[in-house]
């Protein structure tokens, strides 16, 4: 490592070493925690009195052979050059030093240990060696060198002023010295120098980083000096480690940033350890074992220590760059010291732990992740911290842990109401990683209703999942018990918990359960802003049935995300608002907030959560024109839980993988998803209607007619049944008059009595109605017709349904002679297809269209060529580019950075120059203008 923050303490050696070589003697002790860098520095020393002609012999301590006696002496002698009679003298006076130790009291400090005639020979056979050159004795860990040889240190120091000696001592300051008296001797001798070295600084850390030149990737030079706190040692294990990963970068192996759990690192630790006084290794166990800052009192009882023992141990951790603020620096700190452990000895730790902290009024969450640890029965009356702690654990999104205090719950004796709050909290935790492991859960809490163990307000919670296992009958069982025990014939009508319930259920089962015509008035006289999540979403559903999707229920589905966080019993409401932005068509709405609410439950570790996005997402992006996307949210919908997991809810990823295969005309592969089995409650709700809807798709490109003519019935009929007939939901009547145009039949009034039902959102559902209205129409009626649904799915953002109209304006106008604007609508067209087709894996390109796409030359006009776009400006060019492609003008105005009123005014400039009247007429040379820069 290069040498940062150190020009000072050289310069005192340096001092000290010119003297020395000058005649003078001294000592020098070299303090600081391991791993600072001590050694190096004496080694820079002993290089500069090379240099200096000078000799040098040393010694190194050892905490194994600390016991020994003139142990450290024997090292020093060993390096001096001595011949003859003066080397057998040496050796006579250290064998005569040791037995006299071994004789002698070792625990008095206050005899001299080693005979005054052994110190006096020693020390002149030194003087004499330095006599033919000035000598440097160096001594490094001397905090574990024996106390003989200290002796005999101190003996020297004191008689070296007029001699050519210098003696360094390298001195820990995580050990606690062994013999203080000496040590404080050795400090007060004339000549001596005492250099404290402290660890590095951020700006140090900097310089060496600098130095090293390691990439750092993700790391800073901050992170990596609060991972170190400035250990030297620890930093250039860290910096060895992430060389190591940029070699396997460079060699094609995966990215590596900061090992978390690096061998060179762990080894650094240990040496810091192995180095350090032994009272270090029992504290930073505890601190490793309890993950939290605790009061130094805590560790003191835990340990049995006192406290003033404790203390030093932590100061001394804290110095060496182990822990800061009660918590170890790096989590490989963590594991490896407790990979120290026996496990016998961690269980203990655990154990008496968890005894402390619940005796000292922790949080049951912090008491119940140690008696997790330690593997063992809890004491008795601990159902009540587990239960809580359970909870706790789940508000901080850790499932694993909740699941493990109620694993330890049902191991102890407890009262049938403490088994049903466990049951309860099972089913929550569960329910997040995957409900398929939640419903014998559920059973069992069914049952303690049915005798009367569970509570009213406490049943209402098992609706819910009763709903997603495809269990309305039981679900309508617990309600109308709920009912009758709560007096709901009474003139204050229901309750809200149980017009909430009712209305959910209502909403997943219309045919079921039919939705309560008037809400409670506690319900009804709250605001938007204040109501609950439930309430909101039960008054959402209440305006669907009455009015559908209007401005209003829109804006309600959007006040209801904005005002709840994703949690276990938000989830139902969360949904409802997001298919209510989806079937209201404000598809950018809709996926914005997949797309945040994804993010969060990615955070969270929420499987179950991510499932339900994901399906949702998937149909946003299908009735966006986007099926790449639709398949692969889709698809990662399935690989979050297992598919029996999903329940009902399977329905929404396989209708959209059915209708995205089938789209792309990979009829085998959409046959495959209709082979999964589906709960056969599935098709009693709304979702049924999806996977009905997709399923007549099919048959429709299979050429079955018939077969797609029943399933649109059927979704008619339900749909007319369950009073939801909601063109935003399942647009049933324009399915079935493409199927029986399709089949040759007559279409009738079918798309005219859909376009009376929209609501004032359903933009997109309008156009499409209105396209498959102009394919019922008169060949003439049909180009105004088909321009208003191109209009209105550009505004909805649905490119492949965009593409479809313009591929049916186009041949109408082909149909109508107009061939220059039908050739220009027919290459729109296609270029819109193949955008939204060529992205599916191994599929081929282009949707089977309901009418075929006009017959186009499949030349390209270049803008240079084109006489009727060389009056343009580049702005207006610009513009007229992006809206050729069917860019909204919102969009058009993110991607140039101007304002929407800004994109109406150039579009206006753009119409009179080319006398045309919509975006419909751009010409086709513009599509080559989309690469010019703004």
């Amino acid at each position: 490592m290069v040498r940062v923050e150190w020009d000072a303490e050289l310069a005192v050696l340096r001092a000290s070493l010119a003297a020395c070589v000058r005649g003078t003697g001294g000592s020098v002790v070299i303090r600081g925690p391991v791993g600072v860098g001590k050694t190096e520095l004496l080694r820079s020393l002993v290089r500069e009195a090379a240099v200096a002609g000078g000799a040098h012999v040393g010694a190194t301590g050892s905490q194994a052979e600390q016991t020994n006696p003139m142990g450290a002496m024997t090292q020093i002698f060993a390096g001096l050059d001595l011949r003859g009679e003066e080397a057998a003298r040496a050796q006579r006076l250290l064998e005569a030093g040791a037995l006299t130790s071994m004789l002698q009291d070792s625990d008095d400090e206050s005899r001299a240990q080693v005979d005054v005639a052994v110190l006096h020979g020693l020390t002149g056979i030194i003087l004499a060696a330095a006599q033919r050159a000035p000598l440097l004795i160096g001594v490094d860990d001397a905090h574990f060198v024996d106390a003989d040889s200290l002796e005999c240190l101190r003996y020297l120091v004191r008689r070296i002023d007029h001699a050519p000696v210098l003696v360094v001592l390298n001195d820990n300051t995580t050990v606690r010295p062994a013999r203080p008296m000496i040590w404080a001797e050795l400090l007060s001798q004339p000549h001596r120098q005492l250099i404290r070295l402290n660890m590095l600084s951020p700006v140090g850390v900097a310089a060496v980083l600098r130095a090293e030149a390691v990439d750092l990737r993700d790391n800073t030079p901050a992170s990596l000096y609060e991972a170190t706190g400035g250990s030297p040692l620890l930093l250039m294990a860290l910096v060895e480690e992430l060389r190591a990963a940029q070699v396997r970068r460079q060699a094609g192996h995966p990215e590596t940033s900061l090992p978390a759990s690096g061998h060179v690192f762990g080894q650094a630790v240990l040496n810091c350890l192995m180095r350090s006084d032994p009272s270090l290794l029992p504290v930073v166990r505890a601190v490793a074992a309890l993950d939290e800052a605790v009061p130094v009192a805590f560790l003191a009882e835990l340990l049995d220590w006192t406290t003033s023992a404790t203390e030093w141990a932590v100061k001394a951790a804290t110095e060496a760059g182990l822990i800061a603020d009660g918590h170890l620096r790096h989590r490989r700190s963590r594991d490896v010291v407790l990979e120290l452990m026996e496990p016998r000895e961690r269980v203990a730790l655990h154990a008496r732990l968890a005894g402390l902290l619940d005796r000292a009024g922790a949080a049951p969450v912090r008491v119940a992740r140690h008696w997790v640890a330690a593997r063992r029965p809890t004491p008795p009356g601990s159902v009540p911290v587990l239960l809580k702690a359970a909870e706790q654990a789940l508000a901080q999104d850790d499932s694993g842990l909740a699941l493990d205090c109620l694993r330890l719950a049902t191991r102890v004796k407890a009262e049938p109401c403490s088994r049903v709050g466990i049951d309860a909290l099972l089913v929550r935790a569960k329910w997040r990683l995957d409900p398929v492991f939640a419903e014998h859960h559920v059973d069992r809490l069914l049952d303690a209703f049915r005798s009367g163990q569970l509570p009213s307000e406490d049943a209402l919670r098992l609706v819910a999942p009763l709903e997603w296992y495809g269990r309305p009958a039981e679900a309508e069982a617990v309600l109308t018990r709920v009912e009758a025990s709560a007096g709901s014939g009474s003139p204050g009508g229901p309750s809200v918990p149980l017009y909430n319930a009712r209305m959910a259920l209502a909403y997943w089962y219309p045919g079921v359960v039919e939705p309560v015509k008037e809400p409670p008035a506690a319900s009804s006289a709250r605001s938007v802003t204040a109501a609950e999540p439930k309430s909101l979403a039960a008054g959402i559903v209440h305006t669907v049935y009455t009015s559908g999707y209007t401005d209003t229920v829109v804006a309600d589905a959007k006040a209801l995300l904005h005002s709840c966080r994703l949690e276990d019993h938000t989830l139902y409401p969360i949904m409802i608002a997001l298919e209510t932005l989806l079937f209201a068509d404000c598809l950018d709405a809709a996926a914005s907030w997949c797309d945040r609410l994804l993010d969060e439950a990615r955070r969270r570790s929420a499987p179950a959560w991510r499932a339900v996005l994901y399906g949702l997402r998937a149909m946003v992006s299908y009735r966006q024109g986007d099926l790449a996307a639709a398949e692969r949210c889709a698809r990662t919908c399935l690989r979050q839980i297992l598919p029996r997991g999903l329940g009902i809810l399977i329905g929404i990823p396989l209708s959209v993988l059915i209708m995205t295969a089938t789209r792309a005309g990979e009829n085998e592969q959409a046959l495959s998803h209709l082979n999964m089995a589906v709960p056969d409650a599935m098709f009693q709700t709304t979702v049924g209607l999806h996977y009905r809807r997709a399923r007549g798709h099919y048959y429709l490109a299979c050429g079955r007619h018939e077969a797609a003519m029943e399933d649109f019935e059927a979704c008619g009929d339900l749909m007319r049944r369950w009073g939801s007939d909601l063109p935003g939901l399942v647009p049933w009547r324009t399915d079935l008059a493409a199927a029986r145009l399709a089949g040759g039949l007559s279409a009738g009034t079918l798309a005219a009595d859909q376009t009376a039902r929209l609501g004032t959102q359903n933009a997109r559902t309008r156009g499409i109605t209105l396209r498959v209205l102009a394919a019922s129409s008169e060949l003439r009626s049909r180009p105004p017709i088909l321009r208003e649904a191109v209009d209105l799915l550009q505004a909805s953002g649905d490119r492949l349904e965009l593409a479809e109209t313009l591929a049916a304006l186009s041949h109408a106008q082909h149909a109508l002679g107009e061939y220059s604007h039908a050739q220009v609508i027919g290459r729109r067209a296609e270029q819109f297809t193949g955008q939204m087709m060529v992205a599916l894996p191994g599929q081929r390109q282009g949707p089977p269209s309901e009418t075929g796409p006009a017959d186009v030359s499949p030349g390209e006009v270049s803008p240079a060529d084109d006489p009727a776009i060389v009056d343009l400006s580049d702005a207006e060019r610009r513009v007229a580019s992006l809206a050729a492609q069917g860019c909204t003008n919102r969009e058009i105005s993110r991607k140039l950075f101007v304002t929407v009123s800004t994109v109406e005014q150039h579009l206006t400039r753009v119409y009179r120059k080319l006398r045309i009247n919509s975006r419909s007429d751009l010409p086709t040379s513009l599509l080559s203008c989309a690469g010019t820069p703004p």
